[in-house]
């Protein structure tokens, strides 16, 4: 199985026409097809049908277009890295983070890697620390900026100093918005929104306590932004930290029309830079230096 098959494959299937992954790739659509069948022989599984609205992966196709998204892209990285001239800081560094106010830290970082080596690029890849550890373990991403932070014998951690509270946001008018704080029971009856991650694992399913099993969750999310969408239409109110999708200032003022309220008891959930135990790329080793001279004190003397 070639990589360069595999590129051909994932065209066909991100296209969902020959024709046009074709001319992507800058080859005749006959050699295309013969590549693919090629494949399919290979495997022995018929990987796409075709129809007259265009080509559909089958149920091993889009088995196999997942397997083939994670290989080329490893090999794409690979290629770039190996191709850089020797003693030249350039490239991309790869870094896969969660929502959270402690991307501040990393953004200064980027920032300050850009000034000095303005040939080295960023990629983000947001999600769920369960959606991109495993990305991070196999070498597709070079850093992650994991929130909730667990231990980890097998990588590398470097503890963020910013911490997110835990609390409910909901629409100026809803019902808990005058409180100071909410409880687990201030939950009953309510339809609630949350992370994956959520309620399932962790501080809030030990903060909900006898709750847990209980509460009405309508709706999970991965980023916070279709979470606010969601709240804004009265699907429910939502488990978020601070600054995320309403800021704690705003229950003082007009800006937003969503309230943030923490939880009482107060949750805190500490964040941290992960990376691999094998050797960085130059840019991810200057990118890491840089993060470490922003979270440096000052130099008083």
């Amino acid at each position: 199985m070639e990589i360069r098959t595999l590129r051909y494959f994932l065209a066909v299937v991100q296209e969902g026409n020959m024709t046009n992954a074709a001319k992507r790739l800058h080859v005749t659509q006959p050699t295309l097809s013969r590549q693919l069948a090629e494949l399919e022989r290979e495997l022995g599984r018929q990987l796409y049908t075709r129809s007259h609205t265009g080509v559909a992966p089958t149920e091993h196709g889009i088995m196999l277009a997942k397997y083939a998204e994670n290989i080329v892209a490893l090999a794409e990285k690979a290629e770039e890295d190996i191709s850089l001239p020797a003693k030249t800081v350039s490239g991309s560094v790869h870094i896969a983070a969660g929502e959270t106010k402690a991307m501040d830290v990393l953004a200064c970082a980027m920032k300050n890697v850009r000034e000095q080596y303005p040939e080295v690029a960023f990629e983000m890849y947001s999600g769920t620390t369960a959606d991109l550890m495993d990305g991070l373990v196999r070498g597709q991403y070079d850093f992650l900026l994991e929130c909730e932070l667990q231990p980890h014998a097998g990588l590398n951690v470097l503890k963020l100093p910013d911490q997110d509270m835990w609390g409910m946001v909901m629409m100026k008018d809803d019902p808990l918005a005058h409180l100071d704080c909410v409880h687990p029971e201030d939950l009953v009856g309510r339809k609630v929104i949350t992370s994956r991650q959520g309620t399932k694992v962790g501080p809030l399913r030990d903060w909900l306590g006898n709750y847990a099993d209980t509460l009405e969750v309508v709706a999970t999310y991965s980023l916070g932004m279709n979470a606010k969408w969601l709240i804004r239409n009265g699907f429910g109110i939502a488990f978020a930290y601070d600054e995320l999708l309403a800021s704690t200032e705003g229950r003082k003022g007009p800006g937003s029309d969503l309230m943030f309220i923490p939880l009482e008891p107060r949750i805190e959930s500490e964040h941290g830079l992960v990376w691999r135990k094998t050797l960085l790329t130059r840019q991810a080793q200057v990118f890491l230096d840089a993060v470490r001279a922003v979270l440096a004190p000052p130099n008083r003397s």
